[in-house]
C-alpha cells in the first residue's frame, strides 16, 4: 500500500475530517502530476486517532512547529498534516470549503480549486505556477473569482501578477496555447 492508501483507508476508518491539498490535489484536475508524498489539513479533534493509526502502521512522526505541520515519515511516502494553518489559511476554513473529487478511482476530499491556486500562490515555486496553470485551463469559468480576489489581499499575495506568470507554463497538451493564454490573461485581468 502507498501513503494515500494508508491515509484514506484511516480516513474512511474513522470518518476524519480532512481535505487533500498540495500536489495530491492537483492530481483531481491533472492526472499526470505524480507525488508520493501527501499532504493534508485534518480537524485538530481527528488528529489523535490519525497519529496512533499512523505509528501503528510504522510511520515515524516529526513535529516541525516552524511550518505549523506534523510530518510522518515512511519510506512509503510522507504524510504532512496540518491542523491549524497552513499558508495563513485556517485549516477550518479549507475543510469547510473542501470538494469531492475522484483519485485513483476512490471518491476523496480536496482543497477547494480556489484554496489551491491561493496555497499555490503562496508558496510561489515554479512547480505551483504549473499546477495552478493547469487549473486555470480546466477551470477558468467555474472559479470563484471574488473570493480569490478578496482572500489574496487577505493573504498579501499578488495574485493577478502570479497567475499571469503562470500562464507561460501552459502543458503542452493544451490546444491552441496562444489563444488559451490570451483569454486567460484577459479574464485574469478581468476579475482581479
Amino acid at each position: 500500500m502507498s501513503s494515500l492508501h494508508d491515509f484514506l483507508y484511516i480516513a474512511d476508518s474513522f470518518n476524519l475530517r480532512y481535505a487533500l491539498l498540495g500536489a495530491i490535489a492537483v492530481n483531481i484536475w491533472n492526472p499526470y502530476r505524480r507525488t508520493r508524498d501527501i499532504d493534508a489539513a485534518v480537524d485538530r479533534a481527528d488528529l489523535l486517532k490519525l497519529k496512533e493509526s499512523l505509528v501503528s502502521l510504522g510511520y515515524v512522526l516529526v513535529e516541525n512547529p516552524r511550518l505549523e505541520k506534523f510530518e510522518f515519515k515512511h519510506r512509503k511516502g510522507d504524510i504532512d498534516i496540518y491542523t491549524d494553518k497552513v499558508s495563513g489559511i485556517d485549516v477550518s476554513d479549507l475543510l469547510t470549503r473542501a470538494i469531492e473529487g475522484e483519485l485513483e478511482g476512490r471518491r476523496v476530499k480536496v482543497v477547494s480549486p480556489e484554496d489551491l491556486i491561493l496555497l499555490k500562490a503562496k508558496a510561489g515555486r515554479e512547480r505551483d505556477m504549473a499546477d495552478i496553470s493547469f487549473i486555470l485551463v480546466n477551470l477558468r469559468g467555474n472559479l470563484d473569482w471574488s473570493y480569490l480576489k478578496e482572500k489574496a489581499s487577505n493573504l498579501k499575495i499578488d495574485l493577478r501578477s502570479f497567475l499571469v506568470r503562470s500562464l507561460d507554463r501552459i502543458p503542452i497538451s493544451v490546444n491552441n496555447i496562444p489563444k488559451v493564454r490570451k483569454e486567460l490573461r484577459a479574464l485574469i485581468e478581468e476579475k482581479l
